[in-house]
């Protein structure tokens, strides 16, 4: 008798396991669930309240921006509060290498803090400056990518508009040469479509396809507004599901490219309620993506 009990809950727990391995895996398998940046009234909030207001969401993630020393603090805040909540991570920690910053070599510090952790950095080379060459940007690409290997951390080379490397495919070069495993590029709606490449999406994709290893996105115009920059903005970032540009054109070749990770959305200057425009973007990216053919 006792043994026929004893068996029975070992099954119960065999079958227990299984149904959370199950969902474990499940959730790690899904792809394009969505992660969001900590910018515009989102990042206002204590880390707490940033970590709390996504996942109640629905958000598997949090992507840190390190522009300020007390956005750099708060990274050690924003891992270990992160760790309270099932299913959800700090997904990377964006750096900006300025070519006349005083800190701009504080790339090491942010490494050093996300080391052996899961989390990606995410590098944006600023603003041309007389004197920066391919070279330059090479060699000090290669150093990052070496040191963060070291430390088991990821680096994903960061396009952004107006700065030395403004679109995937002129990251596509560099990811190429340097040509280190641990090394990738990111796809960004908002910086593809200020490139002038919102209609040819489906190019740049399929040419930069092998070395993808981050991809955003955020509501956007067809065509960037650049009269202003804060109509710039305004106009290639958007809570998900505004603006004119036909997603479909961009979710397409997204699925074609063979990329299977978590999309960032981008959320830079939203001064919206944070609960409001989180919620209704992450409604409106699961019903494109369930519309997609």
């Amino acid at each position: 008798m006792k043994l026929n009990r004893l068996l029975s809950v070992f099954l119960a727990l065999i079958i227990c396991c299984g149904i959370l391995a199950a969902s474990k895996n499940q959730f790690k398998k899904e792809r394009f669930s969505l992660t969001a940046y900590n910018f515009g009234s989102l990042g206002k909030l204590v880390p707490m309240q940033q970590l709390t207001t996504l996942h109640e969401a629905g958000y598997c993630g949090i992507i840190l921006n390190s522009q300020t020393k007390q956005d750099t603090l708060n990274i050690d805040t924003f891992i270990v509060e992160s760790r309270k909540f099932a299913n959800f991570s700090v997904h990377a920690v964006m750096v900006r290498y300025n070519f006349d910053d005083a800190q701009r070599e504080n790339w090491k510090l942010i490494v050093n803090k996300i080391a052996n952790m899961h989390i990606e950095l995410w590098i944006i080379f600023g603003k041309k400056m007389n004197g920066i060459t391919d070279r330059f940007i090479e060699e000090k690409l290669r150093e990052v990518v070496r040191y963060s290997a070291k430390k088991q951390v990821k680096v994903i080379l960061y396009p952004h508009s107006l700065c030395y490397i403004a679109s995937a495919e002129a990251a596509l070069p560099f990811v190429e040469k340097i040509n280190n495993p641990n090394l990738k590029l990111a796809v960004h709606l908002c910086h593809e479509i200020r490139a002038g490449n919102g209609s040819r999406m489906d190019a740049v994709f399929e040419n930069v396809r092998k070395y993808i290893g981050a991809v955003t996105l955020a509501g956007t115009d067809s065509v960037a507004d650049f009269s202003k920059p804060s109509n710039m903005d305004k106009s290639t970032i958007k809570p998900i599901g505004e603006g004119n540009f036909n997603m479909h054109h961009f979710i397409q070749p997204l699925k074609k490219s063979g990329y299977k990770g978590n999309i960032g959305f981008i959320n830079f200057k939203i001064e919206e309620n944070p609960a409001e425009y989180l919620n209704s973007s992450i409604q409106n990216w699961n019903d494109l993506l369930k519309n997609a053919k």
